[in-house]
């Protein structure tokens, strides 16, 4: 229920003093519209303030609180930034927190993206896979347009990561569920591949 200050301010009046006098409402209305102005200032200050809206020095201040300088990042890829420095902060490096630090920079929900390990166990049976190395599939490509902004969510990621986990692969996916494979992730060496993904059309 909004708040209605001429009737807060009538119903504190003293006793003695008549709420019906004219002026007095009068007066109780005047300071409602000026209550109201200041609560629609301090709103439009929070929305700014707040990561999804701020734009420009607004945006850079934020970011500033997290120690993430913008450098050539546009606003909407600053806000990315921003996000997964925030989740990187929380320090967690389980599986659900990698996924955190994806979903989060992203702003993007967790289902969908899959995080494997290279060897599984089936059946009490190791296969021959890797140990201690991950694959990260599915996320979504629609916000990361240059290289250097896949370079910079691929670092994130390499440092959420626990000591002594190797990222084998990334995978990023667009619309048309075409895939960019990027492996290499340890080394200073990337290999780049785009393939179709023909699971999901298969199951479409």
């Amino acid at each position: 229920m909004e708040f209605n200050f001429k009737n807060f301010f009538l119903d504190h009046l003293p006793g003695p003093l008549n709420k019906l006098d004219k002026n007095f409402k009068k007066l109780a209305a005047y300071f409602n519209y000026e209550f109201n102005l200041l609560v629609y200032l301090f709103n439009q200050i929070e929305k700014m303030r707040s990561l999804d809206d701020a734009k420009g020095k607004v945006l850079d201040e934020i970011g500033d609180n997290y120690n993430q300088p913008r450098g050539e990042a546009d606003d909407e890829f600053y806000r990315i930034m921003i996000r997964s420095k925030r989740a990187l902060n929380s320090g967690k490096t389980t599986v659900n927190g990698l996924l955190d630090i994806i979903s989060q920079s992203l702003n993007v929900k967790p289902d969908g993206i899959v995080i494997e390990p290279l060897r599984s166990y089936k059946h009490s049976k190791e296969d021959i896979g890797e140990p201690l190395a991950i694959s990260i599939k599915n996320i979504p490509l629609q916000w990361i347009d240059k290289e250097w902004e896949q370079n910079y969510i691929i670092n994130r990621i390499r440092d959420g990561v626990a000591a002594g986990i190797r990222v084998d692969e990334i995978s990023f996916i667009d619309k048309s569920d075409s895939v960019l494979s990027i492996r290499g992730i340890s080394s200073s060496t990337l290999i780049y591949k785009v393939y179709e993904n023909y699971e999901n059309k298969e199951g479409a």
